[in-house]
């Protein structure tokens, strides 16, 4: 699949860039950029996509994500609402492999931080103690300005770059080829497939986003991905489930419909497919996929 590039805006006053966004949900879309990106979620809660995983997300996560990883982040649905109870807010740190300089992460006072950008390529979930300590440091980065700002992202980086308190998102991803490119009719098709893929798909609306009739978006969107929409969209749905099973509570009959199945025996017939075992047997396991 071929996410939407996102051209990251750039400031010839500063190295990197640096938001503190509050919204009523976060707006970008399913995308990648060549930049790495350090985010983290103040407050919100929802989905969150970022290459072959799918995860639930509150308020407090922070996430190093490399370069070209895709990424998305789907609020609940009670953020939609025209008058919603909560914001979302996020601080998010977007930064090229050397904004420091061409060689700066060559150094061997930096190599540390050159390996982390490799490893971030697979996404870099911050667990504690380290998360916290991060918080902190990225919301005194806010209130800087100029040299002040610049070291402390390093210091940031450094402390992310020597602590062991951090887990791999998604291992072995393997971007695709086309990344370089950009698709706006792809990009709208994957956005629709990732906003709904817990609901009912209808193929005739799917083709109306794409502009297509409906033959010619299967033909289009198996050529493009190598997966026909429907596996696409059972894929999405499983590994959702895995992320379930794994931190929540429902039963296997709650969690078959809250990702989009109608039929139980389904739902446990197709994840044995996918996954060589039934939900009862990988949450008894309690295993990522």
């Amino acid at each position: 699949m071929r996410p939407n590039l996102l051209a990251v805006p750039q400031n010839e006053s500063k190295s990197f860039d640096l938001r503190h966004e509050v919204v009523a949900y976060f707006t970008n879309p399913w995308h990648f950029h060549p930049e790495l990106e350090l985010n983290y979620v103040v407050k919100s809660s929802g989905t969150r996509f970022i290459g072959q995983s799918v995860e639930r997300f509150e308020g407090g996560e922070i996430i190093l994500i490399g370069k070209n990883l895709p990424h998305y982040w789907k609020n609940d649905a009670l953020f939609y609402q025209p008058q919603p109870l909560s914001s979302a807010e996020a601080i998010v740190v977007r930064f090229s492999e050397d904004f420091a300089g061409k060689d700066f992460f060559h150094l061997p006072e930096t190599r540390a931080i050159h390996s982390l950008f490799g490893r971030a390529t697979d996404g870099l979930k911050l667990t504690e103690p380290l998360r916290t300590q991060i918080a902190e440091e990225l919301i005194k980065l806010t209130q800087k300005e100029g040299f002040d700002q610049l070291i402390s992202l390093l210091a940031i980086l450094q402390k992310i770059a020597f602590s062991s308190a951090v887990e791999v998102i998604s291992p072995h991803y393997v971007p695709s080829q086309l990344l370089t490119k950009n698709n706006d009719r792809l990009s709208k098709i994957m956005g629709y497939l990732i906003d709904h893929f817990t609901e009912p798909i209808q193929l005739l609306e799917v083709a109306s986003v794409a502009n297509m009739n409906e033959a010619a978006l299967c033909r289009y969107f198996k050529s493009q991905t190598g997966q026909t929409i429907t596996q696409y969209i059972t894929d999405l749905r499983i590994r959702y489930a895995c992320e379930l099973l794994i931190k929540g509570e429902d039963s296997i009959t709650q969690i078959c419909f809250q990702v989009g199945f109608e039929n139980v025996s389904h739902f446990i017939q197709t994840f044995k497919k996918l996954r060589n075992q039934t939900p009862f047997e990988f949450r008894k396991r309690g295993k990522p996929f």
